[in-house]
């Protein structure tokens, strides 16, 4: 068996594709049957406002709005439930809407300035923080935004975004405009969480109290942005806010729209009619399908999507021999080659950035060991069996590895699409059996990946080592629990270096590549700042000409 095979690079057909994307998008027009349709605005009055209602006037700055001007933005799910804690896929929503305390300007983790708050001190020992609210700040609804606001929306927001909460002690209004978070020791990373994220940015309390915490109703924030409507399957209409309190991010166009395709070849053919001016995409074709044309490309280094091993649907992936001969076996290099061109990076670890660990021997590419193992082990290569689960973005991924797999006799392994929605689904559910996803990895804040993927409270497990060994599993929260106590920025990194070797050199994941995501606008589109993480603020957009 060769070391490294060669792998026929599939052509694709850019005609074909276009003429596929122009029949499905006849075929979505034909069978569109929103179930919402858009709210007229109406005047506001006292109380909860709405989305689909007018902003109450209030006493902010001096609209920085162009009329007629709109942007419309591609997404290829659905966000049926939009209130910022409920689905952790809408911060390109979120981030328009829902304002928080401090926020990173033009995407700049070194640049985090005051957005809700108009200050901070933090005490002696790094553990309570006091920040001050601005007084002119006011909900779209017209209600003032003021320290109570926080708290909350807050004790809603922590029932479905623990993570964010896991190092504070208490949080209190210690004034009308004053906030006091204590945390229970110093945290390293704690500005750039909980006083900074969208999904836990303010809602008007009077919609939280009326409606409760998942009522569409109650989703009024104090952001650029508001949502006018949302229609199922189609997506929404957000207005810019003409009493935005803060004029670093004060909303030039008038009208955005995020705009449902669930196909990228639609959404490339709806690009080219200016059926939308972005699209924000993994996909190589599409990129070389516009490259040379009459657009501007923004190309961001985005995240690996490690491929977990689901040890808890899959008992073989109890077995360390198992897990390790798979990672021998897939060629990564290959794969970038043949689905992407070779321009996605083979990844040297789960994450690049801070806390990753170059990963040791047992991720080498050796398939002839990977087998040897196996039967060693007393397995033969048709006793592995599970299923790769895929999103739209990975399909062209799952097959290459799936082929790969193939080719080593492992024939017992398939490979499955499902749209976002149902992948989003099974990941929190945890009833896939191998998926591909970064699971919130930040390079501001490296341990939320663990958060989000490794403890007990963990809200989209990836790291099942709890049914591989329990012993190390312990260990691996001890890791979890120094880091998130660490005193200062150095000893928290080395506590995340120290977890990110262990749960490598148990193999829970495949290894993967890490991601080029490309933003392609129009050229008139100007003041674009891309997060690496998938979204951008719409509040900055100018409008050329």
């Amino acid at each position: 068996m060769k070391g490294k095979r060669e792998m026929k690079k599939k052509t694709f057909h850019s005609v074909v594709a276009l003429f596929l994307a122009i029949v499905m998008l006849l075929a979505v027009t034909a069978c569109t049957d929103p179930t919402s349709a858009p709210t007229t605005p109406t005047e506001s009055k006292p109380g909860p406002t709405q989305p689909g209602t007018q902003p109450s006037e209030t006493e902010g700055p001096q609209s920085s709005i162009v009329p007629g001007t709109s942007f419309k933005y591609w997404t290829n799910y659905d966000i049926p439930a939009y209130l910022p804690w409920m689905d952790n896929r809408g911060s390109a929503l979120f981030i328009q809407v829902y304002d928080n305390l401090l926020y990173k300007h033009h995407q700049d983790q070194n640049d985090v300035r005051g957005n809700l708050a108009k200050s901070w001190t933090v005490s002696d020992d790094g553990k309570v923080w006091v920040f001050q609210i601005k007084e002119d700040a006011y909900f779209t609804s017209g209600n003032q935004v003021k320290a109570e606001s926080f708290v909350k929306s807050w004790d809603v927001a922590k029932e479905y975004q623990p993570r964010y909460f896991a190092p504070v002690e208490k949080y209190e209004a210690t004034g009308e405009f004053e906030l006091t978070i204590t945390l229970k020791s110093p945290s390293a990373t704690f500005i750039y969480d909980l006083p900074m994220q969208s999904n836990v940015g303010v809602v008007d309390p009077a919609g939280l109290e009326q409606y409760g915490g998942e009522d569409n109703r109650a989703a009024v924030g104090a952001g650029p942005y508001y949502i006018e409507s949302y229609t199922s399957g189609q997506g929404f209409v957000l207005k810019a806010n003409p009493n935005y309190h803060n004029p670093d991010r004060a909303p030039s166009v008038e009208t955005c729209e995020m705009v449902l395709i669930p196909d990228v070849n639609t959404a490339l053919l709806a690009l080219m009619n200016n059926e939308i001016q972005c699209l924000n995409t993994v996909n190589i074709e599409v990129y070389n399908n516009l490259k040379d044309g009459d657009w501007q490309i923004l190309s961001v280094l985005d995240r690996v999507n490690p491929y977990w091993f689901n040890a808890r649907e899959v008992e073989i992936f109890r077995d360390d021999v198992v897990r390790e001969a798979l990672c021998h076996m897939i060629d990564w290099q290959a794969v970038s080659d043949l689905v992407y061109d070779g321009l996605y990076p083979v990844s040297k670890s789960y994450w690049e950035g801070p806390g990753m660990v170059p990963y040791s021997d047992k991720y080498k590419y050796d398939p002839e060991l990977g087998l040897k193992m196996l039967k060693d082990a007393g397995y033969k290569p048709t006793d592995i069996a599970f299923t790769l689960l895929a999103d739209p973005d990975f399909t062209d991924v799952n097959i290459a590895i799936q082929g790969q797999f193939h080719e080593l006799g492992l024939t017992s392994i398939e490979a499955v699409t499902y749209d976002g929605a149902t992948c989003y689904g099974m990941l929190k559910g945890g009833t896939y059996e191998m998926f591909p996803v970064h699971n919130g990895y930040g390079r501001e804040s490296p341990l939320t990946v663990f958060s989000m993927g490794l403890v007990p409270t963990a809200t989209q497990k990836v790291m099942w080592l709890d049914y591989i060994d329990e012993a190390r599993y312990q260990e691996a929260l001890q890791l979890y629990d120094a880091a998130n106590v660490s005193p200062n920025f150095e000893t928290y990194l080395e506590n995340v270096e120290k977890l990110t070797t262990l749960i490598q050199d148990e193999c829970l994941a495949m290894g993967g590549l890490l991601v080029n995501r490309f933003y392609i606008l129009p050229e008139n589109i100007k003041e674009i700042y891309p997060s690496y993480n998938g979204y951008i603020d719409f509040c900055y957009l100018r409008i050329a000409g």
